[in-house]
């Protein structure tokens, strides 16, 4: 027996309240606020690799969306802030790093210590421990002219721990992960220009462990992103 036509059009209208909702929600997260999942551990200890953080994708720029075209600028980015860029090597996977200098800054790194225009970065360095695979992990807390943010360092690893100086060029901006020695971050890849920062991260929505069968990360559910190096446990 076929379907009325009474039923038909209930379930026609059903269908178009399901699509419009649909594109109202993918509009939003287009354009509005949106949340990505960080594969590597180049934010560590800030961000950890399995963590899903939440993006105010309007922070700077509104674009056009499902696209590339911005219509007009919301804010200006900030020393300090954790922006998801538009991946510098071409890829489709954004990187999440952490904003350093801003247009006209200068910006050198001396064996881990930051310089911004000249002036040294105060650091405060938690006492060394031992990773899970036994490697020496440094963790500090860096002074971002006045922002505090962890930094995470391997002290036993080769990595570019000098770099520049170098000035920002006007429309762009200097990256780097906070853990400084497993980042592939500006010191490689160069300045990036504001129209490729798709937003401005501000916390962890939720968290699962790379080991899928371990599951969840409760702890990590629903909290700011910290802002000094957390002691050991």
């Amino acid at each position: 027996m076929g379907m009325s036509a009474e039923k038909k059009s209930l379930l026609l209208k059903d269908i178009r309240q399901l699509v419009i909702m649909a594109a109202i929600i993918l509009t939003g997260r287009s354009v509005l606020a949106d949340w990505y999942v960080v594969p590597t551990g180049s934010m560590k200890p800030t961000i950890m690799e399995g963590d899903r953080v939440f993006v105010w994708k309007s922070a700077y720029q509104f674009r056009v969306p499902f696209s590339r075209i911005r219509l007009f600028k919301t804010g200006m980015p900030g020393r300090g802030d954790v922006v998801v860029v538009r991946n510098p090597d071409g890829g489709s996977v954004p990187f999440v790093k952490r904003l350093i200098g801003l247009p006209g800054d200068k910006i050198e790194l001396k064996n881990e210590i930051l310089f911004v225009n000249g002036r040294q970065q105060a650091i405060a360095f938690l006492p060394e421990r031992s990773g899970d695979d036994g490697e020496t992990v440094l963790l500090g807390t860096e002074t971002l002219l006045g922002i505090t943010h962890p930094v995470r360092i391997l002290p036993e690893r080769a990595a570019l721990r000098t770099f520049g100086p170098i000035v920002v060029p006007e429309d762009e901006v200097f990256l780097m992960g906070d853990n400084r020695d497993e980042s592939r971050d500006g010191r490689f890849f160069g300045t990036r220009p504001v129209s490729d920062l798709l937003g401005r991260a501000v916390g962890v929505m939720w968290s699962w462990n790379q080991e899928f069968l371990k599951g969840p990360r409760w702890n990590r559910f629903g909290r700011k992103f910290i802002t000094e190096a957390p002691p050991a446990s």
